[in-house]
């Protein structure tokens, strides 16, 4: 199946027609669902392919095996979002609409129960953890670039090194996203909110410039 013709957080460009990009997020919402359920062993082709209301063939056409449907799954989820262009002009923004979409999915999101399955698996699967471990790095200098632009801006502190946070917002973020997938109670959902509001009113510059844009 086509990349869809969307921006991923790391700046990376895909193209596809609309109605492609439609069904391929429709058949990647179904591998989050399936694997969440029954892990990366025990979901199939089939299994996927019945739920897409799809052909077995179609799908193995398109994706040519689970294996790399499950990477294709792992990157399209890091697409930027849909309301990317409303943060437009404001890197701090963009950064905290990053940070906290990645940590505050939708309870019904079934994203994080697909990552931490994959992320298990790929502990015995080398081309997926050097995929995992690609997709980070990625991540990380695409947030750094973030903080750089924002500093550049005057939207955050000049004195932040941009690679040393980016690094550790996305280690805060895992932690709070592992402690929220163990304990999913809106205490801990709060809690992993107050942590990252203050990580951000730390890392803000002290400007009328910030305070206009926190406010968006």
């Amino acid at each position: 199946m086509a990349r869809g013709s969307k921006k991923t957080d790391a700046g990376t460009v895909d193209s596809a027609r609309p109605k492609t990009l439609k069904r391929r997020k429709e058949v990647l919402g179904v591998v989050y669902e399936a694997v969440s359920e029954s892990g990366v062993d025990g979901v199939t082709m089939r299994q996927i392919a019945e739920a897409a209301d799809i052909s077995t063939g179609t799908i193995n056409y398109h994706f040519k095996n689970k294996h790399n449907l499950l990477i294709l799954a792992m990157e399209a989820a890091y697409e930027l979002p849909e309301d990317w262009e409303v943060y437009k002009g404001s890197p701090f923004s963009q950064l905290q609409r990053l940070a906290m979409g990645y940590v505050f999915r939708s309870p019904r999101d079934r994203f994080w129960r697909f990552w931490i399955n994959y992320t298990a698996h790929s502990t015995r699967d080398d081309e997926m953890r050097e995929h995992q471990n690609t997709r980070y790095e990625r991540q990380r200098k695409f947030w750094g670039e973030l903080v750089r632009d924002g500093i550049a801006a005057g939207e955050v502190d000049p004195d932040v090194d941009p690679e040393r946070e980016a690094n550790d917002l996305l280690l805060i973020a895992h932690g709070l996203v592992l402690r929220q997938l163990q304990s999913p109670t809106p205490a801990n959902r709060e809690e992993a909110r107050e942590i990252l509001t203050e990580r951000f009113d730390r890392l803000a510059a002290k400007s009328p410039t910030v305070r206009r844009a926190q406010s968006r």
